[in-house]
Parts: structure tokens; sequence; C-alpha cells
């Protein structure tokens, strides 16, 4: 069996009529007469989010599909998908052609699980019911898909694009949803990622300022000397970091491991140009005092190398 659960929507008897096919319909909201006798059961808990996770947790079918009122040609979507799942897809996302760029970039650095789909976002999603079952989900809104990704255990995911003529249901207070994906992401341990890069940032700065000063007490020219240290401490922060930070990720073998520490010393190098970049436009176009103009620098380069580490570098 097939269960289909609708966010209640103003066109959701319109789409609901088109469908054929023996499915399960339940509807996350208030009984809604123009469906008065229909294959249809309204199901409504508190706020929108219970009223999903109850339509979730009664349901029946093998496969759960959350739609919405906004999708065109549904029933071709429908089998799409189910087709994607009776091949081995635990999850089939339905990928919206109109998707915000920084939501999903943001999404991404808190939760890595969320880079196995282009629209982690999206709220037109098919799952295997194994996926969900016994799961305890917080969700906000129609947001469900990214907690699954979360805290399921699954296997594979595959996409489908979506014809998609309306807005979002999520009418929601974005604060309250970004500290949920804040209070999601300490769970999984990307908040402790990011104060480890930090610790590992001011232990390589250390490394750096040390080897310079050792290295010009021997009188070594000081380009020499700047050089190697810089690539010393980069050096050094990428063992670091592959050894602590970001241990769970990347690739094994030898060429995996050099392919990392050539995209981190990339990446690195541009942090560099960056705060270089700071300390000299601060200082000379402002007039900012240089020791001040290189703690902006500085914190703009480190903005810059965890989300380039984080999103390309360790991108697995």
């Amino acid at each position: 069996m097939i269960t289909l659960i609708f966010p209640y929507g103003r066109k959701i008897s319109d789409v609901i009529k088109k469908l054929k096919g023996d499915y399960e319909i339940l509807v996350a909201g208030k009984p809604n007469r123009i469906l008065k006798g229909e294959n249809v059961r309204f199901i409504e808990d508190g706020n929108l989010a219970s009223s999903l996770m109850k339509c979730m947790r009664e349901s029946r079918g093998d496969y759960i599909i959350i739609l919405n009122d906004g999708v065109e040609n549904a029933e071709r979507l429908i089998k799409r998908m189910v087709s994607l799942a009776e091949k081995g897809a635990d999850i089939v996302v339905g990928v919206r052609e109109e998707k915000s760029l920084l939501a999903r970039m943001l999404v991404n650095l808190l939760l890595p699980c969320s880079r196995r789909t282009r629209d982690p976002l999206s709220e037109i999603f098919l799952v295997r019911r194994e996926v969900v079952n016994g799961m305890k989900m917080h969700p906000i809104g129609c947001k469900l898909l990214l907690e699954i990704m979360a805290e399921g255990e699954y296997g594979s995911i595959e996409e489908v694009p979506v014809e998609f003529n309306g807005e979002s249901l999520f009418n929601g207070n974005y604060s309250a949803y970004s500290s949920h994906l804040l209070k999601i992401a300490w769970k999984r341990g990307e908040i402790k990622r990011f104060v480890k890069f930090g610790i590992v940032g001011g232990l390589s700065i250390l490394f750096n300022e040390f080897l310079l000063w050792l290295m010009l007490l021997y009188d070594i020219h000081l380009i020499i000397s700047s050089l190697v240290s810089i690539e010393a401490g980069i050096l050094a922060s990428f063992i670091m970091n592959e050894l602590w930070t970001f241990r769970d990720r990347g690739g094994k073998g030898f060429a995996a491991y050099m392919k990392r520490m050539g995209k981190y010393n990339f990446a690195s190098i541009i942090g560099l140009l960056i705060n270089f970049f700071f300390l000299i436009s601060l200082t000379q176009l402002l007039g900012m005092n240089p020791l001040k103009a290189n703690i902006v620098g500085i914190a703009a380069a480190f903005i810059w190398n965890f989300l380039a580490h984080n999103l390309w570098t360790w991108h697995s």
C-alpha cells in the first residue's frame, strides 16, 4: 500500500480528486466538506508538524509520500517516486526548480547528511516505512525531510524533478527554525566540529609563529622563513584536522589523502589572501589600526576556511 500525506491547503480537493489509484490518503488538518465521501482521513493534532507526524504514525503504507496542493501532475510524480523506491531507493526527494542557495549552503554546513540531495529542504518526498519506524522527530512546519535524513537509517537516495505551482507551506518562525537546525547540528556533533576547527587553527598559528621565530633566530632569510613557516602551519593544521576534526569524513587510501591535502593547501592559500585583502583595504582605505584590521582579516579567513574545508575538502 502507498500512503499519501497532504498538509492541508486551499487547492487540496482539486489535487486529491485527480488521483487515480489505490492509495491511503491522509490530510493533516480539519475535515473538508468538499472531500466528504472520498477515501480521505483528516488528522489534526495541534500544529502542522504534530499533525504530519501523527499522520505518519497512523499510516499503513509500505511507502509514505508527503505531497502538497501545489504539485502539478501529482499522479505522474507518485508513479516515478514509487518506481525508484521499488528499485531500491529508501528516500526519493522531489527537487524544486527554485531553491534558496544560501539556505542550502547553511543546511549543508550544519548537517553534512543533507549534501546527499540537491534539495534537502524539499517538502515533497517519499520515504520507505522502515526508515521512519520508531523515529522520534520534532520537526517545524513541513520540514520533515531534513530530520529524517539526520536521524533515520537508510541507504540509497534518489531525486525526481517536481513541477511545482505554489508557495512553501512553511509559514513558521525562521528564527525558531534556525534554532531547531542548530539543535540538530549540536546533536550530530557539527557544532563541536566547528569548535575543534577553531582550536586547530589557533594551534597552527602558534606553530607558524614559533617556526618563524626559530628560523629568524638562525638568520634564515625572511622570505624563505615566512614561506616555510606558512606552509608548515598549513600542513600541521591539515594533519590535525584530518586526525581529529574531520576524522569521520573523507575517502580511504593514499590517493584520497593526497587529494584532500591539495584541496586544503589551495583553500588555505585563498584564506591567506582574504586575510591580506582585509588588512590592506581596512588600513589603507579606512585608516583602521593595522592590528584591528588584521583581526578582521583573520576572522574573515577563518570563516572562509571552515566553509571551504567543510563543504569541499572533506565534503563526504
